[in-house]
């Protein structure tokens, strides 16, 4: 079925219910966004061409967006519409969900390829192949991370999958890693994929596992999404539920060398925290505040947090520092998600308006006196004005011999993640402003031009590709892929000869590029 996207101009610009409808709805909320066709979640890739917020008597273009969408239901869709923009020289992009904030997934007078409508769900309760034997559960390319929670929620088992209840499980979010509060405890979401579902672009229908069409498998297990095919379905190893200790921790001060201090001291522990642990940690740092927003500490219980943090509460009595915490026992992870994150399938951790960048974080930084210090003195002088917080995940992905976590095959995931400690990103507080764009362009322009190259140089490693402003200036074949960018060249080059797939920092991209007129170009 090939589905037009029209876009409608407002009809009234007096109209106060529609006009907060739009401002909270299409506009700037991902659960409008997501069933739209062409639709994407980041203001930046709308360009300005159709803004809400002017009268109805201003023209209302398409501008960057795909032009016409093939509503997905199956590998011969897929394949049609591979075959039809190679026939007419038709851009063609790949949409999920929307939440991409590189805008790999629309473009100027592209045809898109729409895969939300792919929502099946298959319960295996014994999947058998020459890796692993267990529970596990097929998605299709449509589902979201609250629709596979919910899908899980009576069979007695936990995936890893994402914290925005919204993102799709098997599209970019996987395929470029895939962060969840279950890695330290289970690994990337990239490490439990068993098998993809994939139609590559020459139109090949493709079953990729590590054991057959296997180099396809590795790529499209960490190396990027939209690059190497487009996915039908992916298979994920599941894990029994069970109990989760749960809790955030509150540290406010007007005293900000005391709160600093304690940050670098919370930063210097962090490897014990989940060097032979299940935990993950998430906090955010501002000019005055430290916020563990949560611990997530799968089957275990509350006390196990007052242990965990035996070591750093004293610190915050001898510096002066008063806290607030709080722990519970949740019965699952589900209830555990649920908690932090808010209702599915949504939940209220989908960020609409992101100025934002990413850095891995590696644990000889923070076990370095020098280094950690220099990089917390880093993080109190972004945040001095108030403009900008660091948002963190303390995590272990380490896959070594002694890994706490299950093996999983071989992947294409960043070699840096192995190493990190965690991942952080500097954000800023301010909502976009549809009136005076220019003052937008001025924080991404502090982002991009001051504030990123000081963090790079405070954490040699990598970045989260899901993760980063699209007007980065740094070394993208590096800090997305390190070592595997080769490997995953000449991957990209057998399955893709003719360039059919390309997106921002996808690999392979700098072998095209986007004209003044926004049409895509073989170089």
């Amino acid at each position: 079925m090939l589905c037009v996207l029209t876009l409608h101009p407002i009809l009234s610009p007096s109209s106060d219910g529609c006009l907060s409808r739009l401002k909270w709805g299409p506009v700037s909320d991902a659960a409008s966004r997501n069933p739209t066709p062409g639709e994407i979640l980041n203001p930046y890739w709308q360009n300005e061409t159709c803004s809400p917020f002017t009268g109805p008597q201003i023209q209302c273009t398409l501008g960057n967006r795909a032009v016409y969408s093939i509503n997905v239901t199956g590998v011969s869709d897929v394949q049609a519409g591979i075959a039809f923009a190679a026939r007419h020289n038709v851009r063609l992009v790949v949409r999920n969900t929307g939440i991409d904030y590189l805008g790999q997934s629309t473009g100027r007078g592209a045809l898109s390829l729409y895969m939300y409508g792919l929502k099946s769900t298959q319960l295996i309760n014994s999947y058998c192949s020459p890796f692993y034997e267990g529970p596990a559960i097929r998605l299709g390319a449509g589902v979201t991370a609250g629709e596979a929670y919910t899908a899980l929620q009576d069979t007695g088992f936990r995936a890893v999958s994402a914290e925005c209840g919204l993102t799709g499980m098997v599209g970019g979010y996987v395929q470029g890693g895939g962060q969840s509060q279950l890695v330290t405890a289970y690994g990337l979401a990239a490490d439990q994929v068993l098998e993809w579902e994939v139609v590559t672009p020459r139109g090949e229908y493709l079953i990729a596992t590590p054991h057959q069409n296997s180099d396809l498998y590795w790529a499209l297990a960490g190396g990027g999404g939209g690059t190497y095919g487009i996915v039908l379905s992916a298979t994920f190893r599941i894990f029994p539920e069970g109990p989760v200790a749960g809790g955030s921790l509150l540290v406010q001060s007007a005293n900000s060398r005391a709160l600093f201090e304690a940050v670098a001291i919370f930063f210097s522990q962090a490897p014990s925290y989940v060097n032979q642990s299940l935990d993950n940690i998430q906090l955010f740092v501002t000019n005055d505040t430290l916020t563990i927003l949560n611990f997530v500490m799968p089957n275990q219980t509350a006390s196990s947090i007052d242990k965990l943090l035996q070591p750093f509460l004293p610190e915050l009595k001898r510096l002066g520092l008063g806290y607030n915490l709080t722990t519970q026992d949740y019965p699952t992870y589900l209830d555990s998600f649920i908690g932090s994150y808010g209702p599915l399938p949504y939940g209220n951790l989908c960020p609409s308006f992101p100025i934002i960048g990413s850095r891995l974080i590696p644990r000889e930084i923070v076990l370095n006196p020098q280094s950690n210090q220099h990089l917390i003195d880093l993080y109190q002088n972004i945040t001095e004005s108030g403009e900008w917080w660091i948002g963190c995940s303390i995590l272990n992905v380490d896959d070594s011999a002694a890994s706490v976590r299950p093996p999983h095959p071989h992947n294409s995931v960043h070699p840096a993640w192995r190493e990190a400690i965690a991942y952080c990103n500097p954000q800023t507080h301010q909502p976009y402003d549809w009136e005076d764009p220019t003052a937008v362009a001025k924080l991404r322009q502090t982002l991009v031009d001051d504030i990123f190259p000081r963090l790079e140089a405070a954490t040699p490693g990598g970045a989260v590709l899901n993760e980063i402003d699209p007007t980065y200036k740094g070394d993208w074949k590096d800090s997305f892929y390190g070592a595997n960018y080769d490997r995953l060249l000449a991957i990209k080059h057998k399955y893709d000869p003719g360039k059919f797939l390309y997106g921002k920092f996808a690999v392979g991209s700098d072998e095209s590029t986007i004209d003044g007129e926004g049409r895509l170009c073989r170089v």
